[in-house]
């Protein structure tokens, strides 16, 4: 009797399987992405490696740029920077290439570089020899060249291509040997009238510091070093060595000698990100140092109205970004008014508009002149996700791990996701614009895989010969493809649409699909067409809610145009028996939530339709054991998760046990069980109900002689009747 005893503790207490399931959050949510952006750092050679040369990966471009865009920069790169003087002679001396495409290039047809690099390597081997603290003069260094040579022939080569690098080595040769005002010399006839954005000048401006200061030129090589951001010589040249400075004090000292540095952007983007709140579930969120801030919100007015300054709008921008994280937002909304106005570079007077979006998020009435306001921007800024997509974000795109977690990755994709699902989607369902709140929701998180169409599927692969794991690409799909295949499917029902849409209620995701069918709007279009609309998938997520709220009609409505591809990959199945009171396993079924409708409509109708009591009671019994199961058992037929904590899933934060729905079938399961006791009249019917809920005391003192009477009293030892705790539902 075992097994009749386990059926009666699960088949009606809705509650009855009350594993404690928990649901991760993400690592971040979207209002967690970085917003404060005034200098670009995309960059084609992402490498820590390429972080120990400054201007690396501008550098092999432009050598890219002399020779040929066939040559990989990984190859050229190699020669550059990582290849030894003495390999590197080898290749002088034999011109052989080795399968490298840029040594092919420069020995076989264009030697002149060939000769500078040979220069250039034995001048730093040459260098790193001078600056070691075991260096001294009468040391052999083993060089085919002195650094006198080296300066000479670096100085009197006139190849205009090469000009520019030659003088840098030059330069380079002359500093090591203390000839520091031929370097200056340099400087002031030549180096200058290379243009300021010209790598070989911003290369040599730090021995150019360092030569004013020897020469007795504080002044300019402080203005130098201020240039360069380079505070500790700043400070070591104004006689404050010993002084330890905070980030915006030494910004403000930057400022000082240099308003226009480069340092200043780059200090700015990394102090405000680092004060960003980092998002709802994070811990460590208590991030924003209150003093520091208001120091830089008051350098931020002061520069912005500072005449030497070329960028006023950046700091107009900073300080209403700061005024923002300080939660005055009409401070924000007037300061971003007036950087909007000033003089701007091209990267900040973008991130000024973002902000404006984000902004008019947070502060507009939601009204029909808002949203006209809102298509315009968002039209601006899907073209700018659209045209600035690299090969780089496509693959971060495909693999979808930093979507799921709201890294930041894809600053125009970032900042959509960030002004629509933190700011603009949650003002929409305040203001009962659910439909629009789910467009916008489903653009936010579909967008960029809609351009990408693609997915990459990687296996954890551990490489034998070089003993590390690392991820390789086993299959390769569409989007399309992929949602359709059976491989877990870890976005569609884990993003902040689906969240979305799977907790407004039935009736909200009605109106949406019918919205996806018969668009109204010009905007609607707009939206629908930058989503994942397609039939199959909202289909499923309205017929499954359908099922949550016993509408199963309309459950078989949406169910059954699902295709039977789509219903082959969803992340649930069907293990058991959602009829039998009894768990029983069962065969898995990919059309089990149509199956499952279709059957609870049809009991509905015969329910409803059949006059004789014992057969009605029997269908009800069968009812309330499918509608029990839909919530326990075979959970998978009203939802979609239970307690996986996937990797950076997004999912409801209510509790299944205790939901309106759940609570609603509890109440539904309880008022059909006292129906079915009730009108039951045959007693051998009446005993089989009993027996199947496992009330063996009923039984037996009120239908005796029925053959499951009969039956309990010869073989059941404990008559004790549970019917009393079927339904003490806590």
């Amino acid at each position: 009797m075992k097994s009749i005893k386990y059926l009666l503790i699960s088949l009606l207490v809705l509650c009855a399987a009350s594993e404690a399931y928990a649901c991760w959050g993400p690592w971040y949510t979207p209002n967690a992405y970085y917003m404060y952006r005034v200098v670009s750092n995309q960059s084609e050679l992402a490498s820590a490696e390429k972080e120990l040369y400054p201007g690396s990966d501008r550098n092999c471009r432009e050598w890219q740029s002399l020779t040929s865009t066939d040559i990989p920069l990984e190859d050229i790169y190699e020669v550059v920077y990582k290849m030894e003087l003495e390999e590197f002679e080898k290749i002088y001396d034999s011109n052989e290439a080795n399968g490298n495409k840029f040594v092919e290039w420069i020995t076989q047809k264009d030697r002149s570089i060939l000769e500078f690099l040979i220069l250039a390597k034995t001048n730093e081997y040459i260098r790193f020899k001078h600056n070691s603290r075991w260096y001294y003069p009468s040391m052999k260094i083993g060089a085919r060249m002195t650094i006198e040579e080296i300066a000479e022939r670096a100085l009197s080569v006139n190849e205009p291509k090469l000009r520019d690098r030659y003088l840098l080595q030059g330069i380079r040769a002359l500093f090591t040997l203390g000839r520091f005002q031929e370097c200056v010399n340099l400087w002031n006839t030549e180096v200058v009238n290379l243009p300021e954005d010209n790598l070989m000048r911003q290369l040599i401006k730090p021995y150019i510091a360092g030569a004013e200061f020897r020469v007795n030129n504080s002044e300019r090589a402080m203005t130098y070093f201020a240039e360069l951001g380079d505070v500790k010589s700043l400070l070591f040249c104004a006689g404050r060595s010993d002084e330890e400075l905070t980030t915006i004090d030494a910004l403000k000292l930057v400022c000082e000698y240099a308003p226009n540095s480069q340092y200043i952007e780059k200090t700015l983007q990394s102090f405000v990100r680092s004060v960003e709140p980092l998002g709802e579930y994070h811990w460590e969120d208590d991030n924003m140092d209150i003093y520091e801030c208001n120091k830089l919100y008051e350098l931020s007015l002061k520069m912005a109205k500072d005449s030497e300054s070329n960028n006023p709008g950046m700091w107009y921008y900073t300080a209403a970004f700061l005024s923002d994280l300080k939660g005055d937002v009409d401070n924000a909304s007037k300061l971003i008014s007036l950087a909007e106005k000033s003089k701007k570079t091209d990267c900040v007077d973008e991130s000024i508009k973002v902000f404006r979006i984000y902004i008019d998020a947070k502060t507009q009435p939601y009204n029909a002149s808002y949203e006209r306001k809102l298509f315009a921007q968002l039209k601006w800024l899907d073209s700018k996700i659209v045209d600035c997509m690299t090969d780089e974000v496509r693959r971060d795109v495909a693999e979808g791990y930093k979507l799921n977690n709201s890294v930041s990755f894809y600053y125009w994709n970032d900042m959509m996701r960030r002004i629509l699902l933190a700011e603009v989607c949650p003002r929409m369902i305040k203001a009962g614009k659910h439909t629009r709140a789910l467009q916008l929701a489903n653009m936010a998180d579909n967008r960029a895989f809609g351009i990408v169409d693609r997915y990459d599927i990687y296996d954890w692969i551990s490489d034998s010969d070089g003993g590390k794991s690392v991820y390789k690409v086993s299959e390769v799909f569409t989007m399309s493809e992929f949602r359709y295949s059976e491989h877990f499917n870890h976005y569609d029902y884990s993003n902040n649409f689906f969240e979305m849409v799977d907790s407004l209620g039935v009736n909200t995701a009605m109106r949406y699909v019918q919205n996806v069918r018969k668009p109204v709007s010009e905007f609607d279009n707009y939206l629908n067409a930058r989503g994942y609309t397609a039939s199959d998938y909202l289909n499923d997520i309205v017929g499954t809610q359908c099922l949550r709220n016993m509408r199963y009609k309309e459950a078989v409505e949406y169910l059954e145009v699902v295709s039977p591809a789509y219903k082959n990959h969803l992340n649930v199945r069907m293990e058991y028996d959602p009829f039998s009171i009894e768990k029983r396993k069962i065969t898995k079924e990919f059309d089990f939530r149509y199956d499952f409708a279709r059957r609870m409509y049809s009991l509905e109708q015969s329910i409803e339709r059949i006059s004789d009591p014992n057969r009605k009671a029997l269908l009800l019994i069968e009812y309330i054991a499918g509608l029990r199961n839909s919530f326990d058992l075979c959970w998978g037929l009203t939802q979609y998760y239970r307690g996986t904590s996937y990797w950076g899933q997004v999912c409801e934060k209510r509790n299944w046990e205790e939901d309106e729905y759940t609570q609603a079938a509890r109440d539904r399961v309880k008022e059909l069980f006292k129906l079915a006791c009730d009108i039951v009249t045959d007693d051998e019917i009446a005993a089989e109900i009993n027996y199947l809920l496992c009330n063996f005391k009923t039984i037996a003192e009120k239908y005796p002689d029925t053959p499951k009477g009969k039956l309990v009293i010869g073989k059941c030892d404990n008559l004790y009747d549970y019917r009393a705790n079927l339904f003490d539902v806590r």
